[in-house]
Order: structure tokens, then sequence, then C-alpha cells
């Protein structure tokens, strides 16, 4: 059984065969996603998730200003993101819902008429989402989905389990943007190329590096699991995978007890900042080449 919901193109709560418990962090009442600290959790993020150092870009020689909503840079398209907007609801049956939203030319200080739309579906065991858009000029495109996913309903994921099939990731400055650099995972933090433990004393933000462009069918990225409760894989189009393990989460309750390392965020993305950074995937969009993303979320007992 899956809660989705407009405001922000939400997965609110996934609860699965004989488990009582939510599976991601969320909430029934969808005006909590109002608050501050609650935008992002299950929303889709965008139109440019992650961040944009600088907060500006440059498209065919034109400079676009962002909203600076994290210091001097933009963290998912700040204050005019699509989380925080009441998405339409174009369909809706007991196996699917598709949201669409409708973004004018210079929206979150980026250009073209952009029409965005996300297709939740349930296919057997699995939760489908399929994300795309359409611009009418050039423009910067980068969607994520960003649910905190808890599989055992415990206070904290430090009994969660994680793979990644990802051998390098993206090293990060003072302020979490991309160095440019691409290192290997080996001997960090973020080496999940076997399966261990999530770490819930450091803090874990960044990219890894799943391919170096978007693919055209869904590949393997993570699977994650707990005692006793099902197990999780991803699959996705998409070349990065953001981890963080919500040490900075508020201490709350709402229908869970949500606090530091409450959640972990497994986000399918294109690799943050790639304006700033040729050697990066690219994010441009444009009226022939439309954005696609799909990614799917696999359970098993």
């Amino acid at each position: 059984r899956v809660l989705c919901m407009p405001y922000g193109s939400r997965l609110a709560g996934i609860w699965f065969d004989d488990w009582a418990h939510n599976l991601v962090l969320g909430s029934q009442n969808p005006t909590d996603f109002h608050a501050e600290n609650l935008q992002y959790f299950g929303a889709i993020v965008g139109p440019v998730a992650n961040r944009i150092s600088g907060a500006q870009v440059e498209i065919q020689g034109e400079t676009w200003r962002m909203d600076a909503n994290e210091g001097r840079n933009c963290l998912h398209s700040g204050v005019a993101g699509v989380h925080r907007q009441q998405w339409q609801t174009l369909e809706c049956t007991t196996s699917h819902v598709v949201f669409g939203i409708h973004l004018p030319h210079g929206a979150g200080g980026l250009p073209g008429a952009r029409d965005i739309t996300a297709t939740y579906r349930i296919e057997g065991r699995t939760l489908a989402l399929e994300i795309e858009a359409r611009s009418d000029r050039q423009t910067f495109m980068n969607l994520a989905h960003h649910p905190y996913w808890n599989l055992s309903g415990q206070p904290t994921v430090s009994e969660h389990m994680l793979d990644v099939a990802a051998r390098t990731f993206l090293p990060t400055d003072d302020v979490t943007c991309p160095t440019g650099e691409i290192e290997d995972v080996a001997g960090t933090l973020y080496d999940f190329t076997k399966t261990r433990a999530v770490p819930v004393r450091d803090s874990l933000d960044a990219n890894l590096c799943l391919a170096e462009q978007q693919r055209e069918t869904e590949e393997f990225a993570a699977r994650l699991s707990a005692p006793n409760a099902p197990t999780l894989e991803i699959w996705t189009t998409e070349p990065g995978l953001q981890i963080y393990n919500g040490s900075g989460l508020p201490a709350m309750h709402l229908d869970q007890t949500i606090g530091p390392f409450a959640g972990l965020a497994l986000e399918p993305q294109a690799w943050p900042d790639a304006p700033r950074h040729p050697a990066f995937p690219s994010i441009l969009v444009s009226p022939d080449t439309p954005y696609r993303q799909r990614t799917s979320y696999r359970f098993s007992i």
C-alpha cells in the first residue's frame, strides 16, 4: 500500500505485507510537509536537485541566477523548488498516480517553459517511479526523488546493511559542493562495494558515481536491508546516487519518532553541480532532448 501526495509529488508512505510500520519517514497529514524541516521528505526535488555552487549557471552565453538558499549556493532549486509546490493530479487509479506541474520561463532562475510529470506505479512488489520533463528551450534539469528509508521501524538505521554499485564518489568541500575530483571509494566512508552497516556516527552526504552518463534502461544501484524487514533494491537509469544518512534530521514526533540518523536518503540523480564541472555527465536538456528518469524500488522478503 502506497500513499502519495500532490504537494511536492511526494511519497509519504509504503506499507508492505505483514509489516505494520511505514518503510519511509513521513506523515499521513499533508500539512506536516509544509514545515521547513520536512520539506524534502519523500518529495521530487528540482528542477535542479542538489547543489549549484554560487547559485548561478550559464546557458548559451547568458548567466542565470538561482536562489542562494544555502549560504552562497543553491540547494534543490531553493524556494521555487518543485518540492514546495502543489502538483496537479492528472491520473489516479488503485495501482498508479500521475502528478504534473508547469514551470514558466524564468521560474527558479532558469530558462524554459517546462512541463514535468511524475508517475508512481505499483508493479507487484515493485514501486516504479518515472519522471519526464520537456522544455521549450535549453535549460538544466536534474530531478531527484528524496525519500528517507527506515525498513525496520527502529529509532535509527544503525542495523541497516547497504551495498552500492559504485566504485567512485565525488569529494566535497566545506559547504558540501563537489570539488570536481572523482575519487575511488576504497578506504573511505563511502565504500559500500561490499555490504556493510550504515554509519551512524559520522555524517554521510555525497554523490556515489554509478555511471558516466544516464542509461537508457535501469541498472542495479543499491541494496538496503535490516533485520526482520523487507529488503529494498534500487534500480535506476540515473548516473549518480546521493547518499545522506540523516545526521542532521530534527528531533520530532509525527506518525513516527524522527531524529538524527532515523532515515537513510538514497537519491538517484545526475551528478551534482554538473554545470560547473565539464567532466561530469551533462544535465542540459532542450526541446529535442527531453528529460526522462526511471527508478524502481524492488522489495523482497
